[in-house]
């Protein structure tokens, strides 16, 4: 078992951070619209498929299992940033610098993504976040949003506002082409080129390093 990434794979933290993450955002992303399509009596989908009947005392419940979601990955977000800033990043297997800078743009725009959708998601919290074991502040009744209302002149809703806007933009318009982009790359790698650039970054699958394409030219160490 090996914890460390090497430079012809990525060990074992650095794929429990990607997929954790991974499974925390789609996840974050079904709870809360399902709770816009199917239990928001203002947004709900009229008239209401599969019998469901809207209820607004289940918004906030629901909701709740967003903010969980959300705050978690903001705060996996900085350790796996930290761990890929100092240890070792797998070498890109294409012989293309065009290609491998577009590789690396889109991986430092995912990161960007992950911490600007749980901030500004956050700063739309109008209940707390109950994690069963600990309860964070709405983000409304905090000191910090207090200090952000007070420099722009921002009444409480209008803050929200604000960052509503932002973080629905993201989600909407930018998040998704990214993720589509990543993961169509990975699949044209794994089944076009026949590359190890998905297997590597599975759990289950072998990490034979003696089949991974050795350094060229034009597929330098990825130290970044």
């Amino acid at each position: 078992m090996r914890w460390r990434n090497t430079l012809e794979s990525y060990g074992n933290v650095s794929m429990l951070f990607h997929w954790l993450t991974a499974a925390a955002f789609i996840t974050a992303y079904v709870v809360v619209y399902y709770v816009i399509w199917f239990v928001d009596p203002e947004t709900s989908i009229k008239p209401a498929l599969f019998g469901t009947t809207p209820n607004a005392a289940r918004v906030v419940p629901i909701l709740n299992i967003h903010w969980i979601l959300g705050i978690t990955i903001g705060f996996l977000t900085l350790p796996r940033l930290l761990w890929r800033i100092f240890g070792i990043v797998p070498r890109h297997l294409s012989h293309s610098r065009i290609e491998n800078r577009a590789a690396d743009v889109a991986h430092w725009a995912l990161y960007a993504l992950l911490i600007l959708m749980p901030i500004s998601g956050y700063m739309t919290t109008y209940d707390p976040t109950n994690f069963g074991f600990f309860v964070v502040p709405a983000c409304r009744n905090t000191a910090f949003a207090a200090w952000i209302r007070s420099i722009f002149g921002l009444s409480v809703t209008g803050l929200e506002d604000v960052m509503w806007a932002v973080h629905s933009f993201i989600g909407q318009w930018v998040a998704w082409p990214l993720i589509v982009i990543h993961a169509g790359a990975a699949l044209v790698h794994h089944f076009v080129r026949k590359d190890a650039v998905l297997k590597r970054m599975l759990p289950l699958a072998r990490q034979d390093e003696a089949s991974a394409s050795p350094p060229t030219a034009g597929a330098q160490p990825n130290h970044r």
